[in-house]
């Protein structure tokens, strides 16, 4: 009885009456997220509107697929100071991770705001700071467990009574995150550093009341360079590392933006997440709109618990309203 409890608790990122470490849902295409990555990127590049989603079905050919992750997000961009270089950005974001079959449920509420002022007269350069409020609400969904008690001659029958009762079935809180980013554009290219404190308030969470622990505060730190090419295509190179608790994970890479048109871009992508998966990338980008697909090939000792551990992620990203002219228009829909 001990162990599937310990099981449970562990999937959930606690430990069975003593803390564990856990970890913050990421994706791989963290850039289609990045209130999840720097506070100080809401309304960055923007525009006007900018709506952007994520989907990531992690190891969805299993029997029981242990995560699915969605984000969602809406940001708006003001445009203030000497002639509308610096720019104020207000944003909305739903983050739900679903696992073991929606066992356990998580869900982010995040309601955000950056400044990034222009630094000098041309608008090549920003410094950025940006605040975010979350409301976190953890379901548990205690039908789904399997007790020894309901294990019967047909198999383990969930209708059966266990005389386990679940002690905490939800657990609410708010949270507070801060970054900070600075980036400069040079003619053919440009470069951006941040860095952001998430659980900056250390919220409590907890299985059972007596096991309630402090939230691990999660450092990210970003950098990134873009290159501009003489055939108007594009490179852009970047690294994150996030640091929470006893997890660190650094992930490396880049995408080529090739110019099929001059409203048409194919974006390939590669990236590296250091001791877990390589993943390739392919997006289809026009003026408004991008789409694109991201499939991890995991090469970490996982592979060797389960027979399929297979990743994909499928995201969007779309700019809309009437104020966006070619002065406000972002060369790129997504922070790559």
């Amino acid at each position: 009885m001990k162990r599937i409890l310990a099981a449970a608790a562990l999937i959930m990122g606690v430990g069975y009456a003593v803390p564990a470490a856990a970890q913050d849902p990421h994706f791989s295409q963290y850039f289609n997220s990045p209130m999840t990555i720097n506070p100080a990127l809401i309304g960055k590049d923007v525009g006007d509107w900018r709506l952007l989603g994520v989907f990531r079905s992690q190891w969805w050919s299993a029997s029981v697929a242990p995560y699915n992750t969605t984000s969602l997000s809406l940001e708006k961009s003001v445009h203030s100071g000497s002639g509308g270089k610096s720019v104020f950005g207000f944003g909305f974001s739903l983050l739900t991770d679903a696992s073991n079959s929606g066992l356990l449920k998580n869900n982010f509420f995040t309601a955000g705001a950056a400044y990034n002022i222009a630094l000098d007269g041309q608008g090549h350069e920003h410094l950025g700071v940006g605040l975010e409020a979350t409301y976190a609400n953890r379901l548990v969904d205690a039908s789904k467990f399997e007790f020894q008690s309901q294990f019967g001659s047909m198999g383990f029958q969930r209708s059966t009574p266990s005389g386990d009762p679940v002690s905490i079935s939800s657990n609410k809180y708010w949270d507070v995150n801060m970054g900070v980013r600075y980036s400069k554009d040079f003619r053919m290219w440009g470069f951006h550093l941040g860095t952001a404190v998430y659980h900056a308030s250390r919220p409590e969470e907890g299985f059972y009341s007596s096991t309630k622990f402090s939230v691990e505060r999660r450092v990210n730190l970003q950098a990134g360079a873009r290159f501009l090419l003489n055939n108007k295509d594009e490179v852009q190179a970047s690294v994150i590392t996030d640091l929470q608790g006893q997890n660190t994970v650094v992930t490396l890479g880049g995408v080529y933006k090739a110019r099929l048109s001059e409203t048409q871009k194919l974006n390939l992508g590669l990236w590296c997440r250091f001791q877990d998966a390589i993943y390739p990338y392919v997006a289809f980008e026009t003026p408004n709109l991008v789409v694109g697909i991201s499939y991890d090939v995991v090469n970490s000792q996982i592979r060797n618990s389960y027979s399929s551990v297979q990743s994909m992620e499928i995201s969007f990203g779309w700019l809309f309203g009437a104020k966006r002219n070619a002065a406000t228009r972002p060369e790129n829909i997504l922070p790559y």
